[in-house]
């Protein structure tokens, strides 16, 4: 009997020291994103109407190439910004900021409010989105009393393209800006 406890004790403690208090596994620790040795980048070019941007404050957001939100006060008829994307998969993009401007009087009948996109994503040198533009809003002629409500639906709207390890590139109006 005094044998078979001595054995079990030292059982026990054997396999007490060849326990690990930790796991060895290194699937529990954060991943860093992997570098690609694809060039990729991500280009969008907006355009805005003249009665847009007399009457609204814009801003264009996106992410630069560490992954940073960047916002950025659109000021003239065309904005274009070229990203170039360090780690895949990755998610690239833009959001619109459309406001009314504070104290701007609205002295004609109706107005022209056009605003255009073309984003792309680039590849190793190669195309991989849509290169057509994208129509955010083209009325013609909205009544004084709409252009509030109208362009205010815009405020907020994203576009972009999720892009995987490989490469691929897939339209998303998710870009979480």
């Amino acid at each position: 009997m005094k044998k078979f406890f001595y054995m079990s004790v030292l059982v026990l403690m054997a396999a007490l020291t060849l326990t690990s208090c930790g796991s060895d596994d290194k699937k529990d620790e954060p991943s860093e994103p992997t570098p690609t040795s694809k060039s990729v980048s991500y280009e969008a070019t907006a355009s805005f109407s003249q009665d847009v941007l007399d009457i609204c404050d814009l801003t264009m957001s996106y992410k630069d190439s560490d992954g940073k939100t960047v916002t950025e006060t659109v000021t003239s008829a065309t904005w274009t910004k070229k990203v170039t994307v360090k780690n895949l998969p990755s998610t690239v993009g833009v959001k619109f900021g459309i406001k009314m401007k504070s104290g701007v009087e609205l002295t004609k009948d109706k107005y022209d409010a056009t605003i255009t996109l073309v984003n792309d994503v680039i590849v190793d040198g190669k195309s991989k989105g849509n290169t057509s533009p994208k129509v955010v809003i083209q009325s013609q002629g909205i009544r004084v009393a709409d252009v509030a409500n109208i362009l205010s639906k815009k405020d907020g709207m994203m576009f972009g393209y999720d892009i995987s390890a490989s490469g691929a590139a897939v339209a998303t109006t998710e870009v979480g800006l």
